[in-house]
């Protein structure tokens, strides 16, 4: 039954062992944690204790960093056999589910935490630098494994009981969603549950009991809240740490009892058709119509954008959201006989917000998946033998792409313009403001960057660009200038700012479209 339990996983490490890019992944993190490190040596001459901010950072970067692998390096290790249709010959081959489900996500883990052991010594310099103590540092690398192993685990679940890795990376992010959000939202709840008479007391206890339990394993709140306090006393191995290490085995567990249900099922299709139905039936407008003049453009919209169904639906849920957050935070103003904030003026506030992180979060998915198909079908050389060029392709596959972006951004202009104080006037403060032309340039870059890796590997280009955009924010004096001129009044100083951003922006773009270029010339030509 045990037969080959390791061979996939050995053979996995040594082929990682052996790549290049991954010692030279390491090499470029370690500088980059070098980098940070004389930051906090320089600013130590004009304020005390800044091993405390530098070790802040290193726990921002490396939370940041897992969670996002986490929903693309780890949540693709099963379903990428399935979409090849490979899971059946390894099978035959006579490696077992736990031997797969070792090599096929184990080896993964483990390739983390290598990353995140070279790092180690680096961070102990904190305590040199002041404000950290060592077992602050001991501590929050212990969370930050349980937290890996966690993560990794529960995007195995999710690898194994999806077709998809788009379907195993969405139940990964809601996940995360409930993970980080619902201990901060739960008191809220249950105080208007019990309001409604809807808990007896008994409910309540209990509800408040499991509530702070999820504060307790939330290594959110470990990392951010508990570590960098400077009274830290807690145990270094704590609730967070043995919570995350027992979900980790369950859920590995679980995979491998669901792995002869789920894996070995009929191939899975090798392209999503997205929300689209056969043009049958009542759900006919669902389905994609007739190829327009630009097919490239037509399939990106239907096929990875969702046509016209999923912008409906996005359009109609995002709406839905505004009458959500106010209602929710009428009742907990009520409840907790609070009035220091109008509900009616920060509600738009927060559907801003949101509407903009929907933006970003979109936009990173289709740059990841823009050519994802042609990759993984190989059909790079058969797209480039058609009379197009490369450039127009590529520009018509990624306004396809734009138009799934269209509900978000509409309801970020009517936010804007219905909802705030000022309206339209507001849009015109935002653009003569140098500080969104630095975060605009921050996004061009992450986003190029994003289709630029995904043209070098298989998963795990959106850390990759997060890492490398982390980056170039830190080693670019000019984008600390455009935020020193955000609140500046001389308006020739801000125009002269925001044309230097322009320029990078163009330089920028210019430069990464010429590199992506190239490479789908590489790989067409293979």
């Amino acid at each position: 039954m045990l037969h080959g339990v390791a061979t996939l996983m050995a053979r996995s490490l040594r082929m990682e062992a052996n790549w290049l890019r991954a010692h030279l992944f390491r090499l470029v993190f370690v500088f980059f944690i070098y980098f940070m490190m004389l930051l906090a040596q320089v600013s130590s001459l004009t304020k005390g204790a800044p091993g405390l901010d530098f070790f802040t950072q290193m726990l921002w970067l490396n939370g940041m960093f897992i969670t996002l692998g986490g929903i693309s390096f780890f949540a693709t290790a099963i379903t990428e056999e399935k979409e090849e249709s490979t899971i059946g010959l390894l099978m035959m081959a006579g490696i077992s589910p736990v031997g797969l489900l070792l090599g096929k996500s184990t080896s993964r883990m483990i390739q983390a935490v290598l990353l995140l052991a070279v790092q180690f010594p680096f961070t102990l310099l904190a305590i040199t630098l002041g404000g950290v103590m060592l077992n602050q540092v001991l501590a929050a690398y212990a969370s930050l494994l349980a937290y890996i192993i966690m993560l990794a685990n529960v995007a195995l679940l999710a690898s194994v009981v999806s077709q998809r890795s788009g379907t195993a990376m969405a139940l990964t992010v809601l996940f995360l969603i409930a993970y980080s959000f619902l201990p901060a939202i739960g008191p809220a709840i249950t105080s208007v549950l019990v309001s409604e008479g809807m808990l007896s007391g008994q409910g309540t206890e209990w509800l408040a009991q499991g509530l702070t339990w999820l504060s307790e394993s939330s290594v959110w709140s470990v990392l951010f809240y508990r570590i960098p306090n400077s009274q830290f006393s807690d145990a270094i191995i704590g609730p967070q740490v043995i919570s995350n290490l027992v979900a980790a085995v369950f859920c590995f567990l679980l995979s491998w009892l669901l792995f002869t249900s789920f894996a070995l099922v009929e191939d899975a299709p090798t392209v999503s058709r997205g929300l689209l139905f056969r043009r049958s039936g009542k759900v006919r407008w669902l389905s994609a119509s007739r190829a327009w003049s630009n097919p490239f453009l037509w399939k990106e919209y239907y096929f990875l954008a969702g046509g016209d169904g999923l912008l409906f639906l996005k359009f109609v849920l995002y709406g839905a959201l505004l009458p959500i957050l106010l209602g929710f935070h009428v009742w907990l103003q009520k409840y907790n006989n609070s009035s220091y904030s109008d509900p009616y003026a920060d509600t738009p506030q927060l559907h801003l917000g949101i509407m903009i992180a929907a933006v970003i979060i979109e936009a990173s998915i289709y740059a990841s998946r823009v050519f994802h198909d042609e990759i993984r079908g190989q059909t790079m050389v058969s797209l480039l033998t058609l009379p197009r060029s490369i450039a127009e392709i590529s520009y018509s596959k990624v306004v396809g792409c734009a138009l799934g972006l269209v509900p978000a951004l509409v309801w970020i202009m009517i936010d804007i313009v219905a909802f705030l104080p000022k309206g339209i006037s507001t849009l015109g403060e935002i653009l003569v403001n140098p500080q969104f032309w630095v975060m605009s340039l921050v996004g061009l870059v992450f986003l190029h960057l994003v289709v630029l890796l995904s043209l070098f590997v298989k998963w795990g280009a959106l850390p990759l660009a997060f890492l490398c955009t982390m980056m170039s924010f830190q080693c670019c004096p000019l984008l600390a200038v455009g935020f020193m001129f955000a609140g500046e009044t001389d308006e020739l100083a801000r125009a002269i700012v925001i044309g230097i951003l322009w320029v990078m922006h163009a330089v920028s773009g210019f430069v990464f479209q010429m590199m992506i270029h190239a490479r789908l010339y590489e790989l067409g030509s293979k």
